[in-house]
């Protein structure tokens, strides 16, 4: 049997970013060595297409997985990916008509149903993690009822089975760096660091707007600091990556796992850095001065809301000054640091707009004389079905309950639709002012 793994685009092409398919690594190390074996990431590809074409024609695979990560490209953007995800499956099918299509990914996963019927060339569609479901899906014949988490087509129907138990830690296959090679991934990037690093899935938090306890569960699961560093060092030594980002939700929870990474790090002495998101409220002087002996390049934030009232509704248990308290913290060290905002929120005030104003002036002032602020990024909400605030969106009367959110809805009405805008501004005056050194 053959098998070929695609990694559908899901980047702006000419963007110069590209991220390592961690997810599609993983299951490809899965299929047993009598399978012969192809992969593509797309996102690699001037023309992905043709490549596409053409190894299609190459190997006639028997069975075919499309890896869909992104639905859309966020940043206010009303660019959609899942044509790339419609085009790929109908090139598959057009010249292999007799492959077994399968789907997966985060991107399917939030969507399954509707991308059932939306790409009727998918056979076979996987919700949630693969590990230890995709061998199941390379067999001969399929005992479709069994395997948990995958939809698929009976009579003219979508037919679905409950997603089953999720995959410990400690127990994630290795990635393959045979097919993906992460050689591919260490030029060209100037923002984002293209490897990931795992360090544990799930999130206990339940932010109005996210969908993380959805994909990855509401409890954390941890891997071992050893594994972690493990792979880390594997891929600095074999592969020249030097920078990695945690693919975790929150990289600083829980404090003392994100400690035993950093004690690890330490403890190698391995030539290697690394960013993630962090959580403000657990951030301390201790913990910011052990992760940058670690290897710290970059710290994100996602503060989210620039009000007391934003904070609340999006449940972010935090206030302003704990926010206030962490942008003060990383000045005070000069780690380079980023800031994401989410503006507009349901029920603000024009007294809100002047509140964000203020916290995000006094953000500002307070990095102002280390220059440490890489960024702040502003976006307005992306709608989620299943998401909190997309459903008290509903139950207010404020989104209605047939609004299609496949392709990219956002929460921004109306009088302060330009605030993102606005506040793009004051960021960008006091960038320029401090760089030219004018008070």
């Amino acid at each position: 049997m053959s098998v070929l793994l695609v990694q559908v685009p899901t980047s702006h092409l000419g963007a110069g970013e590209k991220v390592y398919p961690l997810g599609l690594s993983r299951l490809s190390s899965t299929i047993p060595a009598t399978m012969e074996k192809h992969a593509l990431d797309m996102n690699l590809f001037p023309d992905p297409w043709e490549r596409l074409k053409t190894l299609l024609e190459e190997t006639t695979p028997d069975v075919i997985t499309l890896s869909f990560r992104n639905i859309d490209p966020l940043a206010g953007n009303h660019a959609s990916y899942v044509s790339s995800l419609k085009t790929a499956a109908r090139l598959c099918r057009h010249l292999v008509p007799g492959a077994r299509i399968l789907a997966g990914g985060p991107a399917f996963s939030l969507f399954a149903q509707r991308l059932m019927h939306e790409v009727p060339q998918i056979d076979i569609g996987l919700k949630g993690e693969g590990e230890r479901v995709f061998p199941q899906l390379l067999a001969p014949v399929l005992n479709r009822w069994n395997i948990p988490g995958i939809l698929w087509r009976e009579n003219g129907q979508v037919r679905s089975n409950p997603m089953g138990a999720r995959t410990g830690m400690d127990d994630i296959p290795k990635i393959d760096v045979r097919s993906f090679s992460p050689r591919d991934y260490t030029r060209g990037n100037t923002y984002v660091a293209a490897m990931g690093i795992e360090g544990k899935r799930g999130c206990d938090l339940r932010c109005g707007y996210c969908l993380y306890p959805f994909l990855g569960g509401t409890r954390m699961r941890l891997r071992h600091p050893a594994a972690i560093v493990d792979e880390m060092e594997m891929l600095g030594r074999e592969y020249g990556v030097h920078l990695f980002h945690f693919t975790d939700p929150v990289i600083n929870r829980p404090l003392d796992h994100f400690e035993a990474i950093c004690r690890e790090l330490i403890q190698r002495r391995l030539s290697v850095q690394w960013t993630g998101f962090f959580r403000e409220d657990t951030l301390t002087p201790a913990s910011l001065a052990r992760a940058e002996k670690a290897g710290l390049a970059a710290i994100y934030f996602s503060g989210d809301a620039l009000t007391g009232h934003g904070l609340t509704y999006l449940n972010k248990q935090m206030t302003k000054e704990t926010l206030l308290n962490a942008s003060r913290l990383t000045a005070r060290t000069g780690i380079l640091t980023m800031c994401h905002f989410l503006l507009n929120l349901p029920g603000e005030t024009d007294a809100h707009r002047l509140e964000a104003k203020q916290t995000l002036e006094d953000i500002l002032d307070i990095h102002a004389s280390a220059k440490n602020l890489g960024a702040v990024i502003f976006n307005p909400v992306r709608l989620y079905p299943g998401a909190p605030m997309t459903k008290q969106l509903i139950k207010s009367g404020d989104l209605s309950e047939k609004a299609d959110l496949l392709y990219p809805v956002y929460h921004n009405p109306e009088p302060y639709a330009g605030l993102l805008h606005e506040f793009e501004t004051i960021c960008h005056t006091a960038g320029i002012f401090s760089r030219l050194g004018v008070e």
